[in-house]
């Protein structure tokens, strides 16, 4: 039996929706692709997309509150996965969006009993854009397109300059800044750089724990001494201190 589901139903509720839409917009943007493929490879693209928000949505469900578990049913596509060049040019003539309705119907269950208190009717969950062959999306009537930005992986890369050598870090985000080491040949001295901000590598290594012995193991003692020498005194303070206070 389909009914409307009451406002004293969907108490408690809300709130974790606004949470699972943020965590699914967060999902989608931010999680890898499982495939790999052209950057012009439009379809493969396409489908992609396509399933990738049906399983996010099918997946970011049921949600709870004290009395009540909230799912959604039969989620998928009604309109067809490709729309024809001669529909794109009528949607930009007539001012209309191409997209593909997702669509399934709520279920709201009572946790105390595992019954069904309510089942809304087959809707539109969301609907989705459609990437055109061409790499563009059409919107009431116009026709965007997005460039590609590359990104690295998170992970250490380095590189040799003519006058230093030069290590990036790469972090992944949200779980701290990136920074840069570099070495130069001439001086044998390690430098910490974040941002505009350069330090003795050797200050800021002691900060963090590792003696004089793991450094001299790692590095040589010439080079070790040379470092310590650079990482000593006030100067060398000041110059970490800053790296800190970014």
């Amino acid at each position: 039996m389909t009914t409307q589901l009451t406002a004293e139903q969907f108490k408690g509720l809300g709130a974790n929706m606004v949470q699972a839409r943020q965590k699914f917009i967060a999902d989608v943007l931010t999680e890898k692709p499982v495939s790999r493929y052209r950057m012009d490879d439009y379809k493969t693209i396409r489908k992609e997309l396509f399933n990738n928000v049906k399983n996010a949505v099918s997946t970011r469900f049921p949600l709870y509150n004290d009395r009540y578990e909230l799912s959604v049913t039969d989620v998928d596509y009604d309109d067809p996965e490709d729309v024809d060049i001669t529909t794109q040019k009528q949607a930009i003539l007539e001012g209309k969006t191409v997209a593909r309705r997702l669509r399934g119907a709520w279920v709201l269950t009572d946790l105390a009993t595992g019954k069904e208190v309510s089942k809304t009717r087959r809707m539109t969950l969301a609907k989705v854009p459609y990437m055109t062959d061409r790499g563009t999306f059409i919107r009431n009537g116009h026709e965007y397109a997005f460039t590609n930005i590359m990104r690295m992986e998170p992970g250490v890369y380095t590189k040799k300059k003519p006058d230093t050598i030069n290590a990036q870090f790469n972090v992944k985000k949200g779980t701290g800044a990136g920074f840069d080491i570099n070495l130069s040949p001439k001086t044998g001295i390690f430098q910490v750089r974040r941002g505009t901000a350069n330090a003795p590598a050797y200050t800021l290594f002691k900060d963090m724990g590792i003696t004089d012995e793991q450094m001299k193991e790692s590095w040589g003692a010439e080079l070790f001494e040379k470092n310590k020498a650079a990482g000593e005194g006030q100067k060398a303070r000041l110059a970490v201190d800053k790296i800190y206070n970014m």
